[in-house]
C-alpha cells in the first residue's frame, strides 16, 4: 500500500509545470524519462496508425453516413509527427543530461494526441449512445496501451488519458445519451485505476533510480579508497572476466589476470615497479586480487645489500691495503734503518768508501721506492675524497707517451734490459687533457706491463679507431691473468700473480685503479684483455670528443675544471 508521502511526492511530481534538476535523483529520472520516451515514438506512431484505420474500417463497415476519414486524417498527420522526431532522434548518442524541454514538449502534444482520439464519437455520427459506446470501447484501450507504453513517463500517459477522458465526457454533456451516468461513471473508475497504477509504477521506478545511484555512490567510494590505497585490485567473475578494477590496476595490469592460484606472490619486475600479488577465492566462483606495491622495501632491500657489499668491498679493500703495507713498507724501512743503522757514528763495524756509497745508494733507492708508494696512495685518496683541478691543455700525444716510457724504464735498472717497442700511427691529433693525468696512467699501464710480463717483450701502439677516437695499447707477453684476477684487476690494493720478482717491489695494487679514474674523469676509460699464458693487453680509451682536429686551435691552457 502506497504511504501518503508517496502520493503526495507523485502530486507534486504531476503538477510541476517544470522537470526538477536539483538533486542527483531528479537529474537521472528527468534523462531516464527523455531517453523512454524517445525510444518509444515510433511505436506510438506504429500504434496509431494502426488503430485509428482499423478503427475506421470496423466502424464505415457497420454504420452509415460517418466522418471518421477526418478523424483518421487527424491520427495520420499526428503519428507522422511521431515518426520524424523518431527519425531526427535517430543516431544519436546517449545525452550525460537533458534539459526537460523536450518532455515538456512532449506532455503538450500528449493532450493534443489524447483529445484527438477522443473525439472519435463526433465522428461517428448516427444514434449518440452508439457513438459514445464505439469511443468509450476503443479509447479506454488506448489509455492502458499508453500507459502500459510509457510507465516511467506518467506525464504524459496521463495528460493523454486526460484529454481523451474530456473529450468523451465533453460529448456526454452535448448529446446526453441514455446511458451517459453508466458510462461517465465506468470511464472515471478507469481513469482512477490507471492514475494509482502508474503511480504505484512511477514510485517504483524512481525507488529504483535511488538504489542505482547509491550503487553509484558506492562503488565510487569504494574506488576511490582502493585508489587512494596504492594498491591495485580487482574483482573478478568464476569466468575470469573482471568486474571491478581500480584505476591502479587497470593502468598497470590492463584489466586482465591470468594467474588465479590463491595465496600471495612476489611478481617479476614490471618496468620501474615491484609487485606482492595476493589472490583470494570468494564463495561465487570469483576472486579477488590485490597487488600491493613492494617496490620502496625492493628498493631498501637494495641498499641494504649495496650497502653491504661496499662495506665488505671496503673491508677487503682494508685488509689488501694492510697486507701491503707489511710487506712493501717494513721491506724498504728495514733497508733504510740497517744501513743507516751501519753508517752511523754509533756503528763500530768498518768499510770503505765504496762500501759507504753501496749503502748510501740502497737508502736513497729505498726511499725513493717508498716515496711513490705513499704518492700512489694520497693520489689515491684525493681522487676519493677530495676535488681535484685539473689542467687541461691541447698536448701532444707522441710527447706525453714517450716521456712516461723514458720515465720508467729509468725507474729500475731491471727495466733496462727489456725489450721495448713504442709505436704511434702517422698523424694523430692532439689530445685535451691533463698532462699529469695522461703521464700518469701511461706510467702506471707501462709500469704493470714491466712489473707482470715476465720480462718477455712489451709493446706500446697508439692509433685512431674509427668512432671511438684513439686507442693506446700497451701489450706484454708474460704469464696473462687468471680470470679471477680479471674480475678484481681494478680494485684497490689488489695484487695478482706473477711470475718474476723485481727487488724494487711491485707496488701496492692502485695503479690500475688510480688509471681508470683518471681516464673516465677525462671522458675515457681503462680496459684489460688477458688470457693465461698468452700475455695481457691494457688499452687507454680516449674519446673522440678529446681529440683536436681543428689545425687552428690554440694551443694555450683553458680554464681548470673539477675532475672529481
Amino acid at each position: 500500500m502506497a504511504t501518503p508521502g508517496s502520493q503526495i511526492a507523485f502530486l507534486k511530481y504531476l503538477l510541476q509545470r517544470k522537470h526538477p534538476s536539483a538533486t542527483a535523483v531528479d537529474r537521472v529520472v528527468l534523462l531516464e524519462q527523455h531517453l523512454a520516451f524517445a525510444s518509444h515514438t515510433a511505436t506510438m506512431a506504429g500504434v496509431m496508425l494502426v488503430n485509428s484505420t482499423a478503427t475506421t474500417i470496423m466502424i464505415e463497415q457497420s454504420l452509415d453516413n460517418t466522418s471518421l476519414r477526418f478523424w483518421l486524417f487527424l491520427n495520420w498527420l499526428l503519428a507522422a509527427v511521431l515518426v520524424i522526431d523518431a527519425i531526427l532522434k535517430r543516431g544519436r548518442g546517449r545525452p550525460n543530461a537533458v534539459s526537460g524541454r523536450y518532455l515538456r514538449r512532449s506532455e503538450w502534444l500528449a493532450f493534443l494526441f489524447g483529445g484527438v482520439w477522443g473525439s472519435l464519437p463526433f465522428f461517428v455520427g448516427g444514434d449518440a449512445g452508439s457513438a459514445m459506446l464505439y469511443a468509450t470501447l476503443l479509447t479506454l484501450p488506448m489509455i492502458a496501451g499508453m500507459s502500459a507504453l510509457l510507465p516511467s513517463v506518467p506525464r504524459v500517459a496521463l495528460r493523454y488519458a486526460t484529454a481523451a477522458v474530456l473529450t468523451l465526457l465533453t460529448f456526454v454533456a452535448i448529446s446526453q445519451p441514455a446511458s451517459s451516468v453508466v458510462m461517465s461513471i465506468m470511464i472515471l473508475v478507469f481513469i482512477l485505476a490507471v492514475y494509482f497504477g502508474m503511480k504505484r509504477t512511477f514510485m517504483t521506478f524512481v525507488s529504483n533510480v535511488e538504489s542505482r545511484i547509491r550503487a553509484t555512490d558506492s562503488h565510487q567510494i569504494l574506488i576511490g579508497a582502493l585508489n587512494a590505497s596504492g594498491q591495485a585490485f580487482a574483482y573478478l567473475d568464476a569466468k575470469g572476466n573482471v568486474l571491478v578494477q581500480n584505476d591502479l590496476h587497470k593502468a598497470f595490469f590492463s584489466g586482465t589476470e591470468a594467474d588465479l592460484t590463491s595465496g600471495s606472490r612476489r611478481l617479476p619486475k614490471a618496468g620501474d615497479r615491484y609487485w606482492q600479488k595476493s589472490v583470494e577465492s570468494v564463495p561465487n566462483g570469483g576472486h579477488v586480487i590485490l597487488h600491493t606495491d613492494v617496490t620502496d622495501l625492493e628498493q631498501s632491500k637494495r641498499e641494504i645489500e649495496i650497502a653491504k657489499e661496499e662495506a665488505e668491498t671496503a673491508d677487503a679493500a682494508k685488509t689488501r691495503f694492510l697486507n701491503s703495507m707489511s710487506r712493501e713498507l717494513k721491506v724498504p724501512l728495514d733497508v733504510i734503518v740497517g744501513c743507516s743503522g751501519l753508517m752511523g757514528s754509533d756503528s763500530n763495524i768498518p768499510f770503505d768508501e765504496t762500501e759507504f756509497r753501496r749503502y748510501a745508494d740502497q737508502i736513497r733507492k729505498h726511499a725513493s721506492y717508498l716515496g711513490g708508494i705513499i704518492d700512489q696512495i694520497i693520489s689515491f685518496s684525493k681522487l676519493n675524497r677530495e676535488t681535484v683541478t685539473a689542467e687541461e691543455e691541447v698536448v701532444e700525444l707522441a710527447e706525453i707517451v714517450n716521456s712516461a716510457v723514458g720515465r720508467v724504464r729509468l725507474a729500475s735498472p731491471a727495466y733496462l734490459s727489456v725489450p721495448l717497442q713504442v709505436s704511434m700511427e702517422p698523424g694523430l691529433p692532439k689530445v685535451y687533457y691533463d698532462r699529469t693525468a695522461l703521464e700518469r696512467i701511461v706510467q702506471n699501464l707501462v709500469t704493470n706491463a714491466f712489473e707482470h710480463g715476465s720480462k718477455s717483450p712489451i709493446t706500446v701502439k697508439v692509433s685512431r679507431i674509427v668512432g671511438r677516437g684513439i686507442l693506446l695499447m700497451v701489450r706484454d707477453r708474460g704469464a696473462g691473468m687468471a680470470k679471477q684476477d680479471m674480475d678484481q684487476a681494478f680494485e684497490p690494493f689488489f695484487q695478482g700473480g706473477r711470475a718474476n720478482e723485481f727487488k724494487d717491489g711491485r707496488g701496492v695494487g692502485l695503479g690500475l685503479t688510480v688509471s681508470r679514474k683518471l681516464a673516465r674523469q677525462h671522458d675515457g676509460d681503462v680496459l684489460l684483455d688477458s688470457h693465461e699464458g698468452r700475455g695481457t693487453s691494457a688499452f687507454l680509451v680516449i674519446p673522440p670528443s678529446r681529440c683536436v682536429t681543428g689545425a687552428d686551435r690554440q694551443q694555450q691552457p683553458e680554464p681548470t675544471r673539477d675532475l672529481v
